[in-house]
């Protein structure tokens, strides 16, 4: 794996600070958490992917962006396909592309219900060694993104998959990117206001994700008017806080839409998740 996945300092500053800090990530509950970070970490470089890695966690990084000559591809299953069966799906999909496992850059992922601490444990403990497997891990980081969330309606009888993304070769000069979905829990790994479902509670946590993806973007030198997509994930009446907090956050990115999915984040007692990328295609694959 090394000789195909090498990790390069990009940011000299704070590399080990931030490494020892996102050590805790492997804790799962760390890892949905993302401190404020001054000094953005090292991205680490997934040379056979095609694209650079925002470090975050052993179940998911925090954003990826792809290298001069790639760009990102977005694709949409329909049907969802069971996780356990969406390896092989794509898989066979990057093999027509011509492409490696490691072009896989993002998981987008619906679950029965949400989970506790422990329940959340046991769910990453196979995913991560899927991971491992198609050499998605760099050193001790994961190198996908992943949005992970309970749908309210309509939910699968297992963990499915509902979208993927992917690098391919491309001429483009576009930034395009994944930034992994952002649930209400703090710095701390606490949920914000928790037990709190009222329109102040609701509004605290749709601000953190706000600034904890901008945040993101930030450190992989982006801004929201390079987003295409925009998910919010949620079950509760937001619609006046979409208008009065997400909307003007979004410097325009509004114009093309928000995507809004009747689900809340993984674990219990979470509400909001916010996800976004900029890509230039979008595709649907057959599941």
């Amino acid at each position: 794996m090394q000789d195909q996945v090498r990790m390069k300092l990009h940011s000299r500053r704070a590399f080990l600070a931030a490494a020892a800090g996102l050590a805790a990530c492997a804790t799962p509950l760390r890892a949905l958490a993302q401190p404020p970070i001054v000094n953005a970490p090292a991205l680490l470089e997934n040379e056979a992917g095609g694209y650079r890695v925002l470090p975050a966690g052993q179940a998911f990084c925090g954003g990826v962006i792809a290298a001069p000559g790639h760009e990102i591809v977005h694709a949409l299953l329909a049907p969802w396909v069971p996780l356990r069966d969406a390896w092989t799906l794509i898989q066979a999909h990057l093999s027509a592309q011509k492409r490696s496992m490691q072009a896989l850059c993002g998981m987008e992922l619906r679950i029965p219900e949400q989970l506790t601490m422990q329940g959340f444990r046991d769910f990453n403990a196979p995913y991560i060694e899927q991971l491992r497997k198609h050499q998605l891990i760099i050193g001790n980081y994961s190198a996908v993104c992943r949005t992970n969330v309970a749908p309210a309606t309509d939910k699968p009888k297992e963990p499915s998959l509902h979208a993927f993304s992917y690098s391919v070769p491309s001429k483009t000069k576009a930034r395009t990117f994944c930034i992994s979905g952002t649930a209400d829990i703090d710095q701390r790994g606490r949920v914000v206001a928790e037990g709190d479902t009222s329109p102040a509670g609701m509004r605290m946590r749709l601000q953190h994700c706000i600034d904890a993806t901008a945040e993101r973007l930030a450190q992989l030198e982006l801004n929201w008017k390079l987003t295409t997509h925009i998910d919010l994930c949620v079950t509760r009446d937001v619609d006046e806080l979409i208008g009065e907090l997400l909307m003007p956050a979004l410097d325009g990115a509004g114009q093309r839409g928000v995507r809004l999915h009747n689900a809340r984040p993984p674990i219990v007692g979470t509400e909001v998740e916010l996800e976004c990328r900029g890509a230039l295609r979008e595709i649907v694959v057959a599941g």
